[in-house]
């Protein structure tokens, strides 16, 4: 009766562990609704679960966004512009990619496992912040024994 709580917790404490990154959210509320965040941010979302034999699989959402920053001085290199665009999507790649090569090499007491190859999605100039980053759907499987269930033959 914990699957949901083991899914979530593997999920935060592996990102805990990726650098550069600062704050964790959860739910279906606007990424960037706290002022008092510290960016970069990973925000995590359930998407969906399922039922097997013998594992209960989730799907979430996992979004790793920066603030883009705009000067205000004409950019001379037509390339990269007066913002700090690449310099985000760059940041919150690599934290993605922490947390799945994370999530795919190292054991856990609780048999927890990534089930699939996530693909990363851009996010550009999104939200109230302007937001840049990544976004992806995990799907990892919990073991489903907290309980068993008997059946008498009357």
């Amino acid at each position: 009766m914990r699957a949901f709580y083991q899914a979530i917790e593997y999920i935060k404490s592996t990102l805990e562990s990726a650098p550069l990154l600062n704050t964790i959210t959860h739910g279906t509320d606007i990424i960037d609704n706290v002022k008092k965040n510290i960016f970069p941010l990973a925000h995590i979302n359930i998407l969906s679960s399922s039922i097997s034999n013998g594992v209960v699989n989730f799907t979430f959402e996992v979004a790793v966004v920066d603030i883009r920053n705009m000067s205000k001085i004409n950019a001379n290199d037509k390339f990269l512009g007066n913002d700090n665009e690449l310099d985000n999507l760059n940041t919150c790649h690599a934290i993605l990619n922490f947390m799945i090569t994370q999530m795919r090499l190292q054991r856990n007491d609780q048999d927890i496992e990534l089930q699939n190859d996530p693909t990363l999605q851009p996010i550009l100039l999104a939200f109230t912040n302007a937001l840049d980053g990544w976004k992806c759907d995990i799907e990892i499987s919990v073991p489903n024994n907290d309980f068993s269930v008997c059946c008498n033959g009357d």
